[in-house]
């Protein structure tokens, strides 16, 4: 079964505040042995009226030379509603493709998506990938599994 795995940016900034970094190419790399197969990675987040600072810029080119897809959004209004948007239409379209969906998220908005995904197919797969913090429990209850970064010290800088 092909992946994707969504990357909510937001989400993991605020929820990796002193629990350790995420590795991504560690995480893809973890993710297709897990699930046996390639793994198609793409970051999610919201660019400000300022654009893209210097160190970010590097983050994303070299996260796009490992394979990763990158989406950036400008904000309106100092929310990030396109960011969320976005990612919920690449939940559902690739459910829709017979993709297994890992999603590193914790917001509620993505319910309603996950119900979507499943309206003709109760056995698309979303696995939750997030930290032991800031997630919507109607959401973790949706999931079909839930696997959390701090549980696997190779995914994680601490």
């Amino acid at each position: 079964m092909d992946l994707v795995w969504l990357i909510d940016m937001g989400y993991i900034t605020k929820a990796s505040k002193g629990r350790g970094k995420v590795d991504y190419t560690a995480t893809k790399k973890f993710l297709e042995t897990t699930f046996k197969g390639p793994c198609l990675s793409i970051i999610f987040n919201s660019v400000d009226s300022y654009g893209v600072d210097f160190k970010l810029n590097q983050f994303y080119y070299t996260m796009k030379q490992a394979g990763f897809i990158v989406n950036l959004y400008r904000m309106e209004g100092g929310a990030q509603k396109q960011v969320d948007v976005a990612i919920a239409s690449h939940l559902v379209y690739y459910a829709m493709k017979g993709y297994h969906i890992v999603l590193s998220s914790g917001d509620i908005d993505f319910v309603p998506a996950i119900h979507m995904a499943r309206r003709d197919n109760d056995e698309v797969r979303v696995t939750l990938l997030t930290y032991n913090f800031g997630v919507h429990e109607e959401l973790s209850g949706l999931s079909s599994e839930h696997l959390f970064f701090e549980d696997h010290a190779e995914i994680i800088k601490r």
